[in-house]
């Protein structure tokens, strides 16, 4: 008993800092949260301007129809934003069609094209695209060849990465610190955290200095590993070095200090996470209510919610299925089922493991016949609201 009572004094302190003041139902502010979110993503525009990508196919057809063809620049610009949008193949199809348009390539949509097989998983043809720019004349770049290096990280193939950033260095081109950080993120993604924390003290020997960015993604990976006083050198390291640290690094270290169940550690990153004006996201929340869930105290993550809603942050699927996955555990099907509900109705679909938590609740309750139901009438409600008829 004095245990659980001290672990509930950490984590109301731990709460404390986002966690304020009187709150109205979760289910009245969620639902009304979703309903302005969605109607704020019908009307809303990308920074390039263009709503969809019906938009930037409309703009896109006009440009090589056009006499004369608008600059390259516009061009790029357009199938940059595409490329935002993750529309890969499309962008793809662009090219060739501006080509055979006759406006030919140059180095920057060359480049773009090797980003877009990268993304899909073509490394080779993306490297076929770097012979095509030497057969034309076009000189590379540390951007063409980092693009690459991110391919192959981008498919666990670190090995090869490693040999082409070091075949980069060899021909003369100097890496830049995008290079090294993709480079360090491959490395990290593999498990081999420590030969990244290596290559970070390289830098410095070579002349650069790393960012945020850099010291996040080992930060990161050490606390994914378990590697806690690894991450926090780190982390001392990089203020030491005057790089402020972001949400990125905090959520990492607020992470890592509730799956060791450190509520004091997690509370005082909050509170110096929070001083230093670094606005908790809403994946700061979500550790937050997972973290409270698993600890049986559903009631204070109900009030992490409500804050967040409060403070204009809108919970994700994730943060919901912690919720749910709280209530679950406690056998509050009820309240499990009303937040589901809401979930749907205020438009945020369910995902596969918010259906596996309410099947494990139902199954551990045998009442695996009200699931079967609520999956059915569902799956009606998606059919009705894209008419589809069987």
């Amino acid at each position: 008993m004095v245990k659980f009572l001290a672990l509930r004094t950490h984590f109301l302190a731990f709460t404390n800092y986002v966690v304020a003041g009187t709150r109205p139902c979760l289910y009245a502010r969620f639902f009304c949260l979703n309903t302005k979110s969605a109607r704020f993503n019908v009307g809303r525009k990308c920074d390039d301007g263009f709503s969809s990508i019906e938009d930037v196919l409309a703009s896109f057809n006009q440009m090589i129809h056009v006499q004369p063809h608008p600059s390259m620049v516009e061009i790029v610009k357009l199938l940059g934003a595409v490329v935002r949008m993750r529309h890969y193949s499309t962008v793809i199809s662009l090219i060739k069609q501006m080509e055979s348009s006759g406006i030919g390539p140059n180095i920057y949509t060359l480049a773009i094209l090797i980003n877009c097989f990268c993304r899909l998983n073509k490394v080779d043809i993306g490297f076929s695209i770097l012979g095509k720019i030497l057969k034309l004349g076009l000189h590379p770049n540390c951007t063409t060849f980092t693009t690459l290096i991110n391919g192959y990280c981008l498919q666990g193939k670190v090995a090869q990465a490693v040999r082409l950033f070091d075949v980069m260095v060899e021909e003369g081109y100097q890496p830049d610190l995008v290079a090294y950080n993709v480079i360090i993120k491959g490395l990290c993604k593999v498990g081999h955290t420590k030969v990244g924390a290596q290559l970070l003290s390289m830098m410095g020997e070579r002349g650069f200095q790393p960012n945020v960015v850099t010291y996040s993604t080992i930060i990161d990976s050490f606390c994914k590993d378990r590697m806690i006083d690894e991450a926090t050198k780190l982390f001392h390291e990089m203020m030491s070095r005057g790089i402020p640290p972001n949400v990125v690094t905090f959520n990492s270290l607020i992470q890592a200090a509730c799956n060791s169940c450190q509520w004091k550690e997690a509370a005082r990153l909050l509170k110096e996470m929070v001083g230093r004006n670094i606005k908790p996201s809403v994946y700061t929340f979500t550790i937050l209510v997972d973290t409270l869930c698993k600890e049986g105290m559903v009631l204070e993550a109900q009030g992490v919610v409500e804050t967040m809603i409060e403070r204009g942050v809108q919970p994700n699927i994730c943060t919901y299925n912690s919720l749910m996955d709280g209530y679950c555990l406690r056998s509050e099907m009820d309240q499990a089922q009303k937040l589901f509900d809401m979930m749907v109705h205020g438009g945020s679909l369910p995902n596969v493991y918010s259906y596996n938590i309410l099947i494990n609740g139902y199954c551990k309750l045998k009442r695996m016949w009200v699931f079967v139901q609520i999956l059915s009438h569902t799956i009606q409600c998606w059919m009705d609201c894209a008419n589809i008829k069987i």
